[in-house]
């Protein structure tokens, strides 16, 4: 079978959009532009007004051979829907589904439309199913066959995960994302900017993420080299003249030998750029800040998640105390760093009390952003797996930011849902919020940025 040419990467997110953009999906881009010598598409319908009409008017333009779509468990329904109209519009397309969404419910996405499965690290292997035309022998895949689903084996993780090619940042319209790009807004200025990966994996086991993680990227954490991390962000600022960047890894320092070289050689590359990065409170220290604030660190995202010691260590797993997340705290603000908070409610078994303490707490801490999200027991997860007997909404129907997943008891969706936004309220209407706020809805740049976070809310 001749070299497939016409590829078409859909990445459905049709809610909550942000600046950041979908960087599994355009991994998967320039892996296969870079070994199969052609160009896909890539489509991201987090700004389209009409979803469905984009996808319309784009399969009316092309014949494709090929179509991708990476979905997470919140976008299933969205990845249905356009897998169904791919196959209304052009039947003989084939259709393929990865990321986390068949990763960990393979068998609820094989009742779809789909003639392939991508379970775990994908660039491999959309690149071999390419290169065959066919998904025998194809790792990490499972793929139909006369009606039938085909199973193949696991395929392992890369090991060298600098041989990725950098992300195909050019095949998106990146300037509209940075006017999007709200993740350093907190340190006084716009700042123009992407997400970007440093490493693959977490060895921590916290039950509202483990082990889905594992699945997706292998128990092992591996890193990038921090030159080849330092090349990409050179590139970055001179191709599309970015000012500033976040680490999306769970923690940046797990590995502190690792991220010592990491700062260092950002130091000497002397870029200008400024960073955020997620920290785990118990890894946090002065010495380390110190290093990390001279390469160009202004924020760390620390995940607090809960007041209550018994949610935080035994059902959520987090294992850090309260005295260790203060410090964090006390320490970031030591040298001049921004934190934001990030904090769940509604678990399993939580009262109405250990809520509105966690709540309280947010306030309490001296943060400059707080999250607060509904807990939700992602499949595969080990929350998912404990008290999936408790579920009443289904998993397409999961929505961290407004929906409870769980057996309506002293807590509900319409009590959570109201003591989340009193939170928000509580914590950015204090004088010093209320008036950062206010300058950033006067100021041109910052306004939409402010108006996307407020949908997540409201």
């Amino acid at each position: 079978m001749a070299l497939a040419k016409e590829l078409l990467l859909v990445y459905p997110r049709l809610h909550y959009p942000s600046g950041d953009v979908p960087l599994g999906v355009l991994y998967l881009a320039s892996a296969v532009r870079a070994r199969l010598g052609f160009k896909p598409e890539v489509l991201d319908l987090s700004f389209c007004s009409n979803p469905r009409a984009e996808i319309q008017s784009r399969l009316a333009q092309k014949n494709y051979e090929w179509v991708g779509i990476s979905a997470m468990v919140t976008m299933a329904k969205a990845a249905s829907e356009i897998a169904s109209l791919v196959r209304q519009i052009q039947p003989r397309a084939r259709l393929i589904l990865g990321g986390p969404h068949p990763t960990t419910l393979p068998e609820k996405c094989a009742v779809g439309p789909y003639d392939f499965l991508v379970l775990g690290e994908a660039e491999e292997t959309l690149v071999q199913l390419l290169q065959k035309g066919r998904g025998d022998d194809v790792p990490g895949l499972w793929f139909r066959e006369d009606g039938n689903w085909m199973k193949n084996a696991p395929r392992p993780a890369i090991e060298n995960i600098d041989s990725i090619p950098f992300p195909a940042f050019d095949l998106i319209d990146l300037e509209h994302y940075k006017r999007l790009w709200f993740q350093l807004d907190t340190i006084g200025r716009p700042v123009s900017g992407v997400s970007i990966l440093a490493t693959r994996g977490c060895p921590f086991q916290c039950s509202f993420c483990q082990p889905t993680l594992e699945k997706l990227f292998g128990k092992k954490l591996r890193k990038r080299s921090p030159e080849n991390i330092v090349a990409e962000l050179a590139w970055l600022k001179d191709r599309f003249k970015i000012q500033g960047f976040v680490f999306l890894d769970d923690t940046l320092v797990a590995d502190r030998g690792w991220t010592r070289q990491l700062a260092e050689k950002l130091i000497a590359a002397n870029l200008g750029l400024v960073f955020g990065c997620n920290m785990r409170a118990e890894l946090v220290d002065e010495q380390m800040l110190r290093l990390l604030s001279e390469a160009g660190l202004r924020k760390i995202y620390l995940g607090i998640e809960s007041f209550t010691d018994r949610i935080r260590q035994q059902v959520l797993n987090k294992k850090i105390s309260r005295e260790e997340i203060e410090n964090a705290v006390a320490l970031a603000r030591k040298a001049g760093l921004k934190v934001q908070g990030y904090f769940m409610v509604g678990a399993p078994g939580e009262t109405r009390e250990e809520v509105k303490k966690t709540i309280a707490y947010g306030r309490k801490l001296d943060l400059d952003d707080l999250t607060i999200n509904i807990t939700t027991p992602l499949p595969g997860t080990y929350l998912h797996q404990q008290f999936r007997g408790e579920l009443v909404l289904k998993e397409e129907d999961f929505d961290y930011y407004r929906r409870y997943a769980f057996r309506p008891g002293e807590l509900s969706e319409r009590w959570l849902r109201q003591e989340q936004i009193l939170g928000y309220l509580a914590f950015y209407l204090r004088p010093r919020k209320l008036l950062e706020l206010l300058r950033s809805l006067f100021l041109p740049r910052f306004l939409p940025r402010t108006l996307l976070k407020l949908k997540r809310v409201l």
